[in-house]
């Protein structure tokens, strides 16, 4: 299992940072990709506790959003609107085949999969481009990668056993720790003009973020009864549970630099 996860990062992460430091269109395909992909693994999940989500509306809306923003280099005001207004009229449009619960599933997916990663975009986007988005992946993996070793390791306090039954304490004070080491070792490099000072705080409370973002997809998949959102990945599972951490991480990071650095 160990060496799987192992060869996957060793593979990823390359390719990944290669995209990002690409940006343009690359790094779009590769947005609307994982969304897409992450998109189809949540609606599975709801076919799983009976629901039955609008396929064809969710990757349309999730889709155009994303292509809005690559349009515009920007979030415009409109933009969640636009979700809104597909969603219901797709409601409307497979009427009486879906409920209004269906709808709102489907909404939901839009909302937790392509809005929450059209930060990542955001981020190539501002002034601060391939730093910004390599300090979310960073933060990202040394979170997930701290809580999952002192897990491991020195794990005997279950953080929420009704959530998750694995998560420990000890899992959540590692995955601090590594990545209050890792913006302390890759903070100045990226951003050599800020103090620790500064992102410091980014790094607790991205990683804070990461952690509920790696619940909130172990209390989906707790009401739906899998194990991992899917196979795709060898000794991690689907890719929401790769990315569940990033989904919240990319807009921390992005609102801090907004408010800090003023990208």
């Amino acid at each position: 299992m160990l060496w799987k996860r192992f060869l996957v990062a060793l593979l990823g992460i390359p390719l990944i940072l290669l995209l990002a430091y690409t940006g343009g269109l690359a790094f779009f395909l590769f947005v609307a990709l994982l969304t897409c992909m992450t998109l189809r693994e949540f609606f599975y999940l709801g076919l799983r506790s009976g629901l039955r989500p609008l396929f064809g509306v969710g990757y349309i809306g999730a889709l155009t959003y994303i292509g809005i923003i690559y349009i515009h280099g920007d979030l415009p005001s409109w933009g969640p609107l636009w979700i809104l207004i597909l969603v219901l009229g797709g409601l409307l449009w497979y009427f009486p085949g879906r409920s209004l619960t269906d709808a709102a599933f489907t909404f939901l997916g839009l909302f937790y999969t392509a809005f929450l990663l059209s930060y990542l975009l955001l981020l190539r986007f501002s002034q601060a481009g391939f730093a910004a988005v390599t300090l979310a992946f960073i933060i990202t993996w040394a979170s997930d990668t701290g809580a999952y070793f002192a897990g491991l390791i020195f794990g005997r306090h279950r953080l929420w056993p009704e959530v998750s039954p694995h998560k420990t304490w000890e899992g959540a004070l590692g995955a601090l720790v590594l990545t209050l080491l890792a913006v302390i070792s890759f903070g100045p490099w990226l951003f050599p003009q800020k103090s620790y000072g500064v992102l410091i705080p980014l790094g607790l409370s991205a990683s804070v973020a990461a952690q509920i973002g790696d619940l909130i997809e172990s209390a989906l998949k707790r009401l739906t009864r899998v194990k991992d959102s899917g196979k795709i990945l060898p000794g991690h599972g689907g890719l929401l549970d790769r990315f569940d951490s990033l989904l919240l991480v990319a807009p921390v990071v992005y609102y801090y630099l907004q408010w800090r650095f003023f990208i």
